[in-house]
């Protein structure tokens, strides 16, 4: 796959600011396909780079921000994640949490050891100090989508402080940022004096993958509806 590395030298390094993420109704009917919704997920995130602002889809809003953004794209596709992280975590505050628990619940949850396919969700720890105590003790802070793996690195694209961006990770070479010029690990930590020193490259950061799967996936109706 020595074809697509040039996309991997270009990767900037596009620090976040806080995904809190609102999350309100979905109003897409879902038009699922097992075989390539997640060719398409990953196509369609892949799309939407530079894209700054809030996400429109089907009439619907979504906040422009990382939970936001992993919304919209899923929207677009047909999967109500909006509705589905309500319908499994109503009380769950944090977006990147609720959707975490959503891809538990109508797909699978995976670490390090299994190699993302495109369109999977990304998730990361400790991307800025949630709670405001100086401290990197702040779950599931932050989200995006898996567009492609080349060479053990994984190629994705999330929604970064000022725009829609992509980004590289490692989990294998956690304290690695680039080798031979090739970015390894992108930072991903908003900028703080009080955590200086502490990790900000995505592998050191990583909480895990999720994967949808679309036989799971309840009618719009249904999810609508609880």
């Amino acid at each position: 796959m020595a074809h697509a590395r040039p996309a991997v030298l270009a990767l900037g390094a596009v620090l976040l600011a806080g995904c809190a993420g609102a999350r309100g109704a979905s109003g897409a009917s879902p038009d699922l396909s097992f075989f390539d919704l997640q060719a398409r997920l990953a196509a369609r995130a892949a799309s939407l780079v530079g894209h700054a602002g809030e996400f429109r889809i089907a009439g619907g809003r979504f906040n422009g921000d990382c939970i936001g953004f992993v919304e919209a794209v899923y929207e677009a596709e047909g999967v109500p994640l909006r509705a589905m992280m309500q319908r499994v975590a109503p009380d769950e505050r944090g977006g990147v949490a609720a959707a975490f628990r959503a891809m538990e619940a109508y797909g699978v949850v995976f670490g390090a050891g299994t190699w993302p396919a495109p369109g999977d969700l990304v998730f990361w720890h400790d991307t800025y100090d949630r709670n405001r105590n100086g401290r990197a003790d702040d779950p599931f802070t932050h989200v995006g989508i898996v567009e492609y793996v080349v060479d053990g690195t994984v190629v994705f694209v999330h929604r970064g402080g000022k725009a829609v961006a992509r980004g590289a990770m490692d989990p294998a070479r956690p304290g690695e940022a680039s080798a031979e010029g090739v970015i390894v690990n992108s930072p991903i930590r908003a900028k703080n004096p009080r955590l200086e020193g502490m990790p900000s490259l995505a592998g050191a950061l990583f909480a895990g993958y999720g994967r949808i799967d679309p036989r799971r996936v309840p009618p719009m109706t249904e999810v609508a509806t609880r």
